[in-house]
């Protein structure tokens, strides 16, 4: 008989498939969680690397023309505002507005949008809803917080004039309890 040849059992010989388990579909599952989140890890840090820092952009109602600040290439902000200065003042407006916000209740994803604008002597000129949360209560707390915390100082000389035709701003609940 051949040397390769497949030998078969003896008759009352028991012969058993060594087999590799299975991973449960709960471990396969979580495998894919783990690589997935190594994987989108890895492109959060590739993208942070590659980005300025700062906050996110503000947006204005007036396009201005020219260079500088802004963030990528191009030129103009198109409606985003993204110098600094501007971004300084906004935040601290937002941080005050935020201060004298008071809400309970309501569902974490709730969101409003406002215009509101800020005269050069920081005073508040006008407020108004552009966007309803579908919520009145949480609406009418914003606009509230918004009154309470005014006035403002005075806007930086070159953006009065953003200020004083009126800014946008999105308030979600999660964020104004953070």
């Amino acid at each position: 008989m051949p040397k390769h040849a497949h030998q078969r059992p003896k008759p009352n010989e028991i012969v058993i498939a060594r087999a590799e388990p299975t991973p449960s579909v709960k471990e396969q599952l979580n495998a894919l969680r783990e690589r997935l989140l190594k994987e989108h890890l890895a492109e959060e840090a590739k993208a942070r690397a590659e980005e300025p820092s700062g906050g996110g952009p503000v947006v204005a109602n007036v396009p201005r023309a020219g260079e500088g600040y802004g963030v990528g290439a191009g030129k103009g902000s198109m409606g985003i505002q993204q110098d600094p200065q501007f971004l300084l003042y906004y935040q601290m407006v937002q941080d005050r507005i935020k201060k004298a916000w008071n809400y309970v209740g309501g569902s974490g994803d709730l969101t409003t949008s406002v215009t509101f604008a800020i005269g050069s002597d920081g005073n508040l000129t006008g407020v108004r809803l552009t966007q309803s949360s579908r919520d009145p209560a949480f609406d009418d707390s914003v606009i509230r917080a918004i009154r309470r915390a005014a006035p403002f100082p005075p806007p930086p000389e070159k953006y009065r004039p953003e200020f004083g035709e009126g800014v946008d701003a999105d308030f979600k609940l999660g964020e104004l309890k953070s």
